[in-house]
């Protein structure tokens, strides 16, 4: 896990662009599922995989509600009224679901690997103002949540351990109204030092190693790999009007290994950092 919080965040940043780019925009199953899978991996051996619970029930939910929506596809699996359920429909919204979960994975691992201060890096010295307002979003998203927290517990206990709907919005109301107040007294703290006034001097205690450099050449060859071959058709995958059958050309598997590897690095750097660790622990111990 040091390994990835030590990473470089020019590294970080261009590898989480990459996967979430890929997942975003394609509607490939096998895409979608190592997607997923190397983020649920990644989470799981950084010790977070119990806030990931709620992603199988996620993809149920939008499986079920999507064709209540959509109507479209011809393979009629029951009539309510005259509105048709169809195969597609439900597989499309599993799939949609998936894609879904997959983004929030990565998402909460962005959250626990690139810091507020990788992005600071990153943007500190071309956008100080876009590099402060980020790293105080960052910041503010979690004190918010919590502070919310507090003041539904706080008003719960005032109305005898009963919560209702009155108060978690007015405690949601009061929590955004702090926060407003807390982000106007940074910017104006922030302002008074004279933030983004004149050309800043940066402290960067991150160092592009000879490992991150080649875990960052692996990554843009992957990604320009994969980019090529789903530009040139490879992948593709349509579940409207009927389901196509799953893609699986050479360049199609091709497509599939070079994603899937960028997915794995993640937990692979995880588990060789174990390896070493435990390795090392061996050879002080003898």
């Amino acid at each position: 896990m040091r390994t990835l919080e030590r990473a470089h965040p020019l590294a970080s940043f261009l590898y989480l662009l990459a996967v979430l780019a890929v997942t975003v925009f394609t509607r490939n199953p096998v895409l979608l599922a190592e997607s997923l899978a190397g983020g649920l991996a990644a989470l799981a051996l950084s010790g977070g995989i119990k806030k990931a619970a709620f992603v199988p029930l996620f993809a149920a939910v939008v499986a079920v509600t999507n064709p209540l929506f959509s109507h479209n596809g011809v393979t009629v699996l029951f009539f309510v009224g005259d509105t048709a359920f169809t195969l597609e429909a439900v597989i499309y919204g599993f799939s949609f679901g998936v894609m879904l979960a997959a983004a929030v994975v990565w998402g909460m691992l962005s959250a626990r690997y690139m810091t507020s201060d990788k992005y600071v890096w990153l943007f500190g010295r071309a956008l100080p103002s876009a590099g402060l307002v980020l790293s105080c979003a960052l910041r503010f998203v979690p004190l918010f949540v919590r502070r919310t927290g507090e003041y539904i517990a706080v008003r719960a206990a005032d109305n005898g351990g009963k919560l209702t709907p009155k108060i978690c919005i007015a405690a949601f109301s009061s929590s955004i109204g702090y926060s407003a107040e807390e982000a106007m007294s940074a910017a104006g703290s922030m302002r008074a030092r004279g933030y983004g006034t004149v050309k800043r001097t940066f402290f960067s205690r991150y160092r592009l190693t000879a490992s991150q450099l080649a875990a960052l050449a692996a990554v843009t060859a992957l990604s320009i790999v994969s980019a090529v071959l789903m530009i040139s058709g490879a992948g593709a995958f349509y579940y409207y009007p009927a389901l196509s059958r799953l893609p699986h050309r050479t360049a199609d598997i091709a497509l599939y290994i070079a994603f899937g590897g960028i997915c794995a690095l993640p937990a692979a750097a995880i588990i060789r950092e174990e390896i070493m660790l435990r390795r090392s622990g061996r050879e002080m111990s003898c």
